[in-house]
């Protein structure tokens, strides 16, 4: 089969044949096979940050009447911590299901170990993992919670979780009540990554507080260890702090070639929501972090939960919100939040078979749309979703 005349992200033409679940030739600037009609099509997107245990508790959980930031969070973690094992399973499906058919074919899901269930949550993140094996890449981060103090009972539940499987490790180190904690904590996870041959994902200063600064405690430690694709998620403080310091550490950020993950959905949600007014948009600059030749990658981030009841998985939504938020709404710059939606994400995933060569598993998005501006202007465009060679939604588009 050749899917032909389609968009790459930077508008070129090209022709794809598929064999089996491999893509066995590519065409550029030819026309061959089934006529695509030039629909904009890339390698499957990538979500670099989600958490599928926290999917969809709106389903069984009453919303929140308070429009208080911390009260939400509250009944979130509240109606998480009640869950039966058959709703973690199921709403943790659901969630599977929903990056399938929006085109999200790699996740990066961050899974809460602290808690009454936070192994069995482990347990089913990794059944599912096996189960949609050949349709979706699950990419597991045992998630140490910061609302529990870090502590000997803290490293023995990472090392269980280490035992259940997991492909990293994270935390939210500047949630921890000192310095020499945060330190702590940080220095424990490399200990236990760099031993289990793991990854490294940290909420890092998910914050408006410009004394919020474990990203430089991270970078330092992946500087003096050289460990290079060390992952920061969200990062909302680099956006307060004065423009000297924020240089410095992008600086040394880059040099450590660590990668950036922004969900600015959720970060919109969370930032000035403790301020009054002038509040601040809380996302991580962006633009200078590119400039500086850091990788940034998106996550879309929580789906109707109390947190974000309007989530439906889509990094289209997740790619308009940041054009929006952070001046990014030009036709090259667009082109640049779907990298970071795509090859970024894979980079930021250390995805070893990505993209749209000869020989990669046949995984790709068609979108209805001519260009990377076109799907962003339609929002949630028709997609075609093809993973490992199997047509797994159609949206309307004929083969």
């Amino acid at each position: 089969m050749i899917l032909g005349n389609l968009k790459t992200i930077d508008g070129r033409t090209i022709s794809i044949e598929i064999n089996e679940n491999i893509i066995s030739k590519v065409y550029y600037d030819k026309k061959l096979g089934k006529d695509l009609e030039g629909r904009l099509v890339i390698p499957g997107f990538v979500d670099s940050h989600a958490h599928i245990d926290s999917n969809f508790l709106l389903d069984v959980c009453e919303p929140v009447e308070s429009t208080k930031f911390i009260e939400v969070l509250e009944r979130l973690v509240e109606c998480k911590e009640n869950l039966s094992v058959d709703q973690i399973y199921s709403l943790s499906k659901k969630s599977i299901e929903y990056y399938l058919l929006n085109g999200s074919l790699f996740v990066r899901t961050h899974i809460r170990i602290n808690g009454k269930k936070g192994l069995e949550r482990l347990k089913i993140a990794n059944k599912l993992k096996k189960e949609y094996n050949n349709l979706i890449h699950l990419q597991i981060i045992g998630f140490f919670e910061s609302e529990n103090y870090f502590d000997e009972d803290s490293k023995e539940l990472i090392y269980k979780a280490i035992e259940v499987s997991v492909d990293g490790l994270g935390a939210e180190p500047h949630l921890q009540p000192s310095l020499e904690d945060r330190k702590r904590l940080i220095k424990f996870l490399f200990d236990a990554a760099i031993e289990n041959k793991l990854k490294l994902d940290f909420h890092a200063d998910y914050s408006d507080d410009p004394n919020s600064r474990v990203s430089e405690i991270i970078v330092s430690e992946a500087l003096k260890r050289g460990i290079k694709g060390v992952s920061l998620s969200h990062l909302v403080s680099l956006h307060s702090y004065n423009q000297d310091y924020a240089e410095r550490l992008m600086k040394w950020m880059k040099n450590a070639d660590v990668n950036v993950i922004v969900a600015p959905i959720t970060e919109l949600e969370e930032s000035g929501s403790f301020e009054n007014y002038p509040k601040k948009r809380g996302l991580p600059r962006v633009n200078e972090l590119l400039e500086h030749g850091i990788n940034v990658a998106i996550g879309h981030n929580d789906i109707q939960n109390h947190f974000n009841p309007l989530g439906i998985g889509d990094m289209l939504h997740a790619i308009f919100t940041l054009a929006i938020s952070d001046y990014m709404f030009f036709p090259t710059q667009i082109e640049k939040l779907f990298y970071m939606a795509t090859y970024n994400g894979a980079k930021a995933l250390q995805l070893e078979k990505y993209g749209m060569a000869e020989n990669m598993p046949a995984n790709l998005v068609i979108l209805d749309a001519k260009s990377p501006i076109d799907a962003v202007r339609k929002s949630s465009p028709a997609r075609l979703v093809i993973s490992n060679g199997k047509l797994v939604h159609s949206g309307g588009i004929s083969l």
